[in-house]
């Protein structure tokens, strides 16, 4: 797992040009439903995106139309790149949520054409959650408002990347000792969604495993969207996605990947 502070440098040249052969689209009538949570991410290299991804979000918005796409961490290059997703989103009711890359990565929602402004990571550690100094789940607890949206019949709660770390332990997971009560109230309602969008691929995935479990538990969800890291010899895998709901991993009904993308649907738990 890479924290988002890794994003070295400020312009992502390489726009993906052309279109993503063999994805398949699905027309606007409700044949389609129920609605779907889909999962989106990208190869790259050294803390930087391999290319410009704006164009291809776009495409999987327009021909797919999930009703939520997460996308892993470094989506965009900056906030500029949003335009077009914006404007794919006036007429798609797909709720996006996406990282621009620079000057400091931010992640923002979009939906009905409207973009939100949802935050930075504000920790990324273990280290982080011990020093009490640094407040970093303090500083998560008092943007919730930010960081939270309604979602058909649950609460969109996100957590980016490390900020999972609100929990802790493997065989007896249970909250940092650092979380305030109204964090550990939010992450734990009844019918909370979690989206944990990862920089790249969480180490120690047993543990990792067990937080998503107890995440998910008493009919909860949980979703997450990770790139692979080719500077550290990633490869694509099903490994990067996850759905899970009541404690359980959910399996994809659609999956389409290429060298420029990973991506994934599920069913919208009930």
């Amino acid at each position: 797992m890479t924290t988002h502070k890794g994003a070295r440098r400020s312009i992502i040249e390489r726009p993906f040009t052309g279109k993503l052969s063999g994805l398949e689209r699905i027309g606007f009538s409700a044949d389609h439903k129920p609605q779907r949570i889909a999962t989106l991410s990208f190869p790259v290299r050294e803390y930087r995106p391999t290319s410009d991804n704006t164009s291809l979000i776009v495409e999987i918005v327009e021909k797919r139309h999930p009703a939520l796409l997460l996308c892993a961490g470094w989506s965009v290059p900056t906030e500029q790149s949003l335009g077009p997703i914006i404007a794919a989103t006036q007429y798609v009711k797909t709720s996006v949520v996406l990282e621009t890359t620079s000057p400091t990565p931010i992640y923002f929602r979009i939906t009905n054409g409207c973009r939100s402004r949802m935050g930075a990571q504000f920790f990324s550690t273990r280290e982080d959650t011990n020093n009490a100094a640094k407040c970093g789940p303090d500083h998560l607890a008092n943007a919730l408002s930010d960081r939270s949206f309604p979602f058909l019949n649950r609460e969109v709660l996100l957590l980016i990347c490390g900020e999972v770390m609100v929990v802790r332990g493997r065989k007896k997971v249970q909250f940092h000792w650092s979380v305030p009560q109204v964090l550990q109230d939010a992450v734990r309602a009844p019918s909370v969604m979690i989206l944990n969008p990862t920089h790249t691929r969480m180490g120690n995935c047993g543990t990792v495993k067990a937080w998503r479990e107890y995440l998910s538990s008493g009919g909860r969800t949980y979703v997450s969207a990770s790139n692979w890291d080719l500077s550290s010899g990633q490869h694509r895998s099903d490994t990067l996605h996850s759905v899970w709901y009541n404690g359980n991993l959910k399996t994809p009904v659609y999956s389409f990947e290429n060298e420029q993308l990973c991506y994934r649907e599920c069913l919208q738990p009930v």
